[in-house]
C-alpha cells in the first residue's frame, strides 16, 4: 500500500519527465535548418545522383546556427567524407556517413539553447 506523500513524489516525477520530454521535443521541432538538412540527406541515401543533395545539405549545415554543442561542425565533416563516398561510387560507405550525419545533427539539435 502506497502512501499519499509517496503517490505524490510518483505523480511529480512523472510529470516531471513527461515534461521534459515535451521540452526536448519542442527545442528540436524549432529549427528548421538542421531539420532540412536532416530532409537533403534522407533525399541522398534514395537518390540515383546523391551529390547534389550532399552538397545542398553541406551549405544549409554551414548557414544554421551556431550553437550546436560542436555536433554540427562534426556533422558537417561527416558529409564531407559522405560526398567524397558519392563521388567515388561507394554507396554503402556513403549511407554510413549519412546516417552518422544525420546522428550527429540530432544530437546538435538536441544541445542548442533557448528557442530556435
Amino acid at each position: 500500500m502506497t502512501t499519499k506523500p509517496a503517490k505524490f513524489i510518483l505523480i511529480l516525477c512523472a510529470a516531471f519527465l513527461a515534461s521534459v520530454g515535451m521540452l526536448h521535443a519542442a527545442a528540436e521541432a524549432r529549427q528548421p535548418r538542421m531539420e532540412k538538412a536532416i530532409d537533403l540527406l534522407q533525399e541522398a541515401k534514395i537518390s540515383a545522383v546523391p551529390l547534389q543533395y550532399l552538397q545542398s545539405a553541406k551549405t544549409v549545415l554551414e548557414h544554421a546556427a551556431h550553437n550546436k554543442g560542436g555536433f554540427r561542425i562534426v556533422a558537417l565533416e561527416i558529409v564531407d567524407r559522405a560526398i567524397d563516398a558519392a563521388r567515388s561510387g561507394d554507396n554503402p560507405k556513403m549511407i554510413v556517413k549519412i546516417n552518422a550525419a544525420i546522428a550527429n545533427i540530432h544530437s546538435g539539435m538536441a544541445h542548442a539553447p533557448g528557442p530556435r
